[in-house]
């Protein structure tokens, strides 16, 4: 925990929270206004404390007053956010007759990735994955001690219980979607790395859904086209559906949060939710004080990324919410450069080393935490280094999807891959997330390979030296790698590839039941407010883990969004 979270004030949290004078008139809608949060980040642009010892955000503006509001709407529920967790619980409520308005700042529904992890659905099933209970309790006892035991295990069960029907109802819908103007899509099942030590393998049970617009193969962006087909049947479902509306200050009457008043192209607009305002909003990686806050160690030791600037946190926040029960939220980091190398989200399993040319580590591991090994290493990067005889092996050849074609075909696709990175422009996009440094090196000798990547040569020489030796005797004698990954780099051309940990989003910081109702300090339950997605504390500790591909996505996304729009809707 930080220094700055130990000493920090919760009052500040509360400052305005009570509607005086003018803005008393709000009552008139039966809540009084509490502080939200503007479309931009109102915190320090470098981070640093303001001059009372809080940041910015901490503080609530003051409250709209309710001469500026033009319109009052109201709903059963209210949802702040059209993302995939949004979308799901408005579309699972709005199905069990609830009347639902959904509050989204850009001017259409966004979806990022798509990998969605569950368990125990048809297609998983189908193809022969299904999960026993004791099963995933092994499974889940090792989660827990990645994660410190500092997460909440009911939340995992939850997911475990419910989300194969949970995927099963997104099937349904994501097949069928041009019966309400969508794009059918194909449900296929991600493969996984297995790892025959049982320590740092991944699990089957990640979904993607492929053959839309956005969704065409493991390059592109399928879950865009999920969060356009579950748009298209909240509009039939009789979601009314608010684009360019950036939600600000939440409301309450005494102690139950009971809506939100948001901006829009005419003005202020009041949303009153009769069961429940849902927070939605996704993550807070792109407000740089809230991560030296609650994360100082991540916005400091990885390259920048984030997505959302935390809008529905600070709301949250001061209406009286606390931040998850272990005390910080987590980071999702990954190392994309990896990608350039095998064209599949895992780590690189050849020879890695630091700036001093030097190995530090086990390479057999997941992309999650083979990311966080490099930020312990000077300048928080190391290299992997590899020749061509890489592209023979067929662990680079692997299956991208279950029963699919495979990633790729040839050893020469393999080479082909390599060199369009080479040619290529030195960046890629992540999605919109930032650009991403990719410089891949190729080189006739070791010599000038190591002198292109800029490493000790003297060192750097040595290392692969004795790396290929105990590649020819099968035992790593410094880190005991499993001789199956023990490949040598003695064949030119050779590669290499500086690596850098991505800070991609943050996962957690609302404390919240099994059920997502919002809690205070006192773990209270806050009436009326839920949240969802990314915002879900104690799911995560430590940092988000690959081991599971997509559990986000597949747990407080889909499930926990499809769960809580049932129940608010009094269908459980």
């Amino acid at each position: 925990m930080s220094e700055n979270f130990l000493s920090m004030d919760r009052r500040s949290f509360l400052k305005g929270a009570i509607a005086t004078g003018a803005a008393a008139t709000a009552a008139a809608a039966g809540a009084a206004t509490l502080a939200g949060c503007a479309a931009e980040p109102k915190g320090t642009a470098d981070g640093k404390m303001a001059s009372t010892g809080t940041y910015a955000f901490e503080t609530a503006p003051d409250p709209i007053p309710e001469s500026d509001i033009v319109e009052t709407v109201d709903a059963d529920i209210v949802i702040i956010g059209a993302g995939f967790s949004g979308l799901c619980c408005a579309l699972a409520a709005a199905e069990n007759g609830a009347k639902v308005v959904m509050l989204e700042r850009m001017d259409h529904v966004v979806g990022r990735g798509g990998s969605i992890y569950a368990m125990n659905s048809k297609l998983t099933k189908e193809k022969g994955y299904e999960c026993p209970v004791e099963e995933i309790a092994q499974r889940y006892k090792r989660m827990m001690g990645y994660h410190s035991y500092r997460v909440d295990g009911r939340k995992w069960m939850n997911h475990f219980h419910r989300s194969g029907e949970a995927m099963d109802w997104l099937i349904d819908r994501m097949t069928t979607a041009s019966a309400v103007g969508g794009n059918d899509l194909t449900p296929v099942m991600e493969h996984w790395y297995e790892d025959p030590e049982d320590i740092n393998g991944e699990f089957p049970g990640t979904h993607e859904f492929l053959d839309g617009p956005n969704g065409l193969g493991p390059d592109d962006n399928p879950q865009q086209d999920v969060c356009d087909n579950m748009a298209a049947y909240c509009a039939q479902a009789g979601v009314d559906i608010r684009y360019l509306t950036d939600a600000q200050q939440l409301l309450k009457d005494g102690e139950r949060v009971t809506g939100v008043v948001a901006k829009t192209a005419d003005g202020y607009a009041q949303f009153n939710g009769k069961n429940a305002v849902v927070l939605a909003t996704g993550d807070f990686g792109m407000d740089k004080d809230m991560l030296e806050k609650y994360i100082p160690w991540a916005a400091h030791q990885t390259e920048f990324g984030g997505i959302w600037d935390g809008s529905g946190h600070k709301m949250a926040y001061w209406a009286g919410a606390a931040v998850d029960k272990n005390e910080t939220p987590t980071p999702m980091i990954f190392c994309f450069q990896w990608r350039s190398i095998t064209r599949q989200v895992r780590a690189f399993q050849g020879l890695m080393v630091n700036a001093e040319g030097r190995r530090y580590t086990n390479e057999d591991n997941v992309i999650s935490h083979g990311a966080l090994a490099l930020t312990h290493e000077i300048g928080h990067h190391a290299f992997a280094i590899w020749d061509d005889d890489y592209a023979n092996e067929p662990q680079w050849q692997n299956h991208r999807y279950v029963d699919g074609p495979k990633v790729f075909e040839t050893p020469d696709d393999v080479r082909a891959y390599w060199q369009t990175t080479i040619d290529g422009p030195g960046t890629i996009n992540m999605n919109g997330s930032g650009d991403i440094e990719v410089k891949m090196v190729k080189a006739d000798t070791l010599e000038e390979l190591v002198e292109a990547l800029e490493l000790p040569a003297e060192t750097t020489l040595k290392t692969i030296e004795d790396y290929n030796g105990f590649c020819e005797t099968g035992v790593d004698e410094e880190f005991g790698k499993r001789k199956e990954l023990l490949l040598p780099v003695k064949k030119g051309p050779f590669y290499g590839i500086k690596c850098t940990p991505w800070f991609l989003t943050t996962v957690g910081g609302i404390r919240c039941t099994e059920n997502m109702e919002v809690m205070n300090e006192s773990n209270e339950v806050i009436e009326g407010l839920y949240c969802l997605g990314s915002m879900v504390g104690d799911m995560y500790c430590n940092c988000y883990s690959t081991h599971f591909p997509g559990h986000n996505l597949g747990g407080t996304c889909l499930t926990f969004g499809y769960l809580t729009g049932r129940r608010l809707a009094g269908a459980e």
